[in-house]
């Protein structure tokens, strides 16, 4: 109950008690006034009685006496008349029982009041002849009694609703600050950090609202200096300091987790591109004139593929840079390739160089399993040769035909994908995540993967067509089936184990999406208590405006949030604050082999805290092994995911 409702009740039963007092004191006084007065009526009426009856007892004349008595009593304000001999004998009796038109019978018996009987002599002479006893009627001492009661009642209530509104109105007032310092308190919890400005005139409620302001300033700042010193951790071990990409080694981490993923297979395309006037412009400009260099050559390379879902760039050699460019065919390679030498001229025209021979650039194209550094070496041999071509070309390294294997371009997966929609040809697998406890085995949730068959029947993972997907502009359909494949499951299954659905990017920035999704979800309440919705978090950073919407939305019918492959960007960890999401999940190029990884132990731990502070729950991706898995839960991370607990399976 409500502090505000309590002392509303408590105020209310305080004029309850005031009147009920009132009442009793005011009906107790008037009660013994009105016994006084009907005693004193009494009294007179039975000694002017006897002194009427007097002469009438001498002579015997009882007709007489009855007639007196009965104009007396049919006045009604008596209850009891008699006139009884000196013997003893009952001469008279007159009575009425105690009623009144106008006061309902429980209030007369709630309220007895005592009528006193009163006496006089009836004299023959100079003989006591006989007694008058009268009794007054105490029907209007009632009706007195009542009246006074019924406008007592009328004036309290009046003056109390009065009262009663503007003492609520008051204590409404006076606990405002007490609403503002909950809605203060919940905005803490849900990652908010206001600050009250204005302060109560209420000593007690002030030092009450300071102490919040306090708490919410201190807690800001824990969550502002964690983040910064896990954005610290990452950049110093993985990023260029030059160019603000990554290094080698982020670039060998990110590309070693493409090639060895079990639970997303990935294909696509590597370029290896080396500037030509690098140590020309270092001996002639210095180091400042080179580092200038490379931050412009970083921003051009940066600004091709930042709209390109599961790409990165990274500088991983003096003049050298990587590009990594998931679900890309050899077309769409060499297409690249291709502006790219002709949009680094831009390089000669802000006067960066003296020529505009700038770069040469080698391709090799890679898919799961492949070997790093042959990977590596397929892309130098096809750089040497494009170096032996001449200024500003490219080369694609081709493999014996023996190896070559059949590579589908953007025009076929679009005609492939279009089939699939319109049949609805896909599946469903379904992978476990399991909390990080002693017991090890309680069930989080099952991460589900969509999957769509080849032409020979043979499952494609998404992570082979969902980038065609994307570049065709058919992700959102594609994450249309996936989700109505999945809530046809639960619909018609019996258990209730909770499960994760991942959204592309494309599909979280688009609005008519996210109404067909709310939709759908609004249609199978139950489910959705059940359904957990996974963002990329490249996707969650293009409209992050858009994207908390979107969250609060989804929240609003029951359905939580989390971000995937946390961690593969550079990306400032304020953002989650804004963010109602329960949970990350850590990119695998942080956990494969962690046990070998202090920076990335040390960058997941202040991740952690930074998340916990927030009450957002980190899972670990692609736990393979028991001593990934005892590292991951040394550093209190919530859940782990991988082939170590379980591969997915079809549902």
């Amino acid at each position: 109950m409500t502090l505000y409702r309590q002392l509303s009740i408590s105020i209310i039963l305080l004029f309850v008690i005031g009147f009920l007092g009132t009442v009793i004191i005011s009906t107790n006084n008037l009660r013994t006034f009105l016994a006084a007065q009907l005693e004193s009526h009494a009294q007179d009426t039975a000694t002017s009685l006897g002194l009427s009856l007097s002469p009438h007892m001498q002579t015997q004349d009882m007709p007489i006496i009855t007639s007196m008595v009965d104009a007396i009593f049919d006045r009604g304000d008596y209850m009891k008349i008699t006139v009884t001999s000196i013997n003893g004998e009952l001469l008279i009796k007159r009575s009425n029982a105690v009623t009144s038109e106008e006061v309902p019978g429980w209030f007369i018996n709630a309220i007895p009041l005592q009528t006193p009987a009163a006496e006089a002599l009836v004299m023959s002479g100079w003989k006591q002849a006989a007694t008058v006893e009268v009794t007054s009627h105490p029907g209007h001492a009632y009706k007195e009694i009542w009246n006074n009661t019924v406008d007592t009642l009328k004036l309290f209530l009046g003056s109390a609703s009065i009262t009663l509104l503007l003492g609520l109105l008051a204590v409404r007032i006076l606990l405002r600050p007490l609403r503002q310092v909950e809605m203060q308190a919940d905005a803490i919890c849900n990652q908010s950090y206001p600050i009250q400005k204005k302060l109560p005139r209420t000593r007690e409620l002030k030092s009450v609202v300071m102490a919040m302001n306090r708490l919410s300033e201190k807690v800001d700042a824990f969550f502002t200096d964690q983040s910064a010193l896990t954005e610290r951790l990452r950049e110093q071990a993985y990023r260029d300091p030059v160019t603000g990409l990554g290094n080698r080694r982020y670039f060998s981490r990110q590309l070693q987790a493409l090639l060895a993923s079990r639970e997303e297979p990935v294909q696509g395309a590597f370029m290896l591109l080396e500037l030509r006037e690098l140590a020309q412009v270092n001996k002639k400009r210095g180091y400042p004139g080179g580092d200038q260099l490379l931050l412009r050559t970083g921003e051009l390379l940066q600004s091709r593929i930042e709209n390109t879902d599961n790409c990165f760039t990274a500088r991983i050699a003096g003049a050298g840079f990587g590009l990594v460019l998931t679900g890309f065919s050899t077309d769409d390679a060499e297409l690249l390739a291709k502006n790219l030498c002709h949009n680094l001229q831009q390089l000669h025209a802000d006067g960066l160089v003296e020529t505009d021979d700038i770069c040469n650039i080698g391709i090799a194209m890679w898919k799961h399993g492949d070997a790093l550094t042959d990977l590596l070496a397929e892309a130098d041999i096809a750089l040497r040769a494009a170096q032996s071509v001449g200024q500003n070309s490219w080369q694609r390294y081709q493999p014996p035909a023996a190896e070559q294997a059949a590579v589908h371009g953007t025009a076929h997966w679009r005609h492939y994908l279009r089939e699939i929609i319109k049949t609805g040809s896909v599946s469903l697998v379904a992978q476990p995540v399991y909390c990080l406890d002693d017991s090890g085995d309680t069930l989080l949730h099952r991460e589900v993967l969509l999957r769509i068959p080849d032409r020979s029947g043979k499952d494609i993972t998404a992570g082979i067509f969902m980038p065609m997907a994307e570049r065709a502009g058919l992700a959102c359909e594609m994450d249309k089936l996936a989700v109505t494949a999945l809530l046809e499951h639960m619909e018609a299954d019996s258990n209730t184990t909770d499960y994760a659905v991942n959204l592309s990017s494309a599909s979280l920035n688009e609005p008519t999406f996210i109404e067909w999704l709310c939709k759908r979800l609004g249609e199978s309440p139950a489910c959705t208590k059940r359904l957990l919705m996974e963002f990329p978090e490249y996707g969650v950073l293009r409209n992050i405006q858009e994207v908390r919407k979107t969250i609060e939305r989804l929240g609003e019918i029951g359905c939580r949030c989390g971000i995937d492959h946390f961690g593969r960007g550079f990306y400032s960890f304020g953002y989650l604050r804004s963010l109602k999401v329960n949970y990350l999940k850590v990119d695998g190029s942080y956990t494969r082999h962690i046990e070998h990884e202090e920076d990335n132990q040390f960058f997941i731990q202040a991740l952690v805290d930074t998340a916990h502070s927030i009450d957002i729950k980190v899972i670990a991706q692609t736990i393979e092994d028991m001593e990934e898995r005892d590292i991951v839960k040394r550093l209190k991370l919530d859940g782990i995911q991988g082939y170590l607990t379980g591969a997915p399976e079809p549902l």
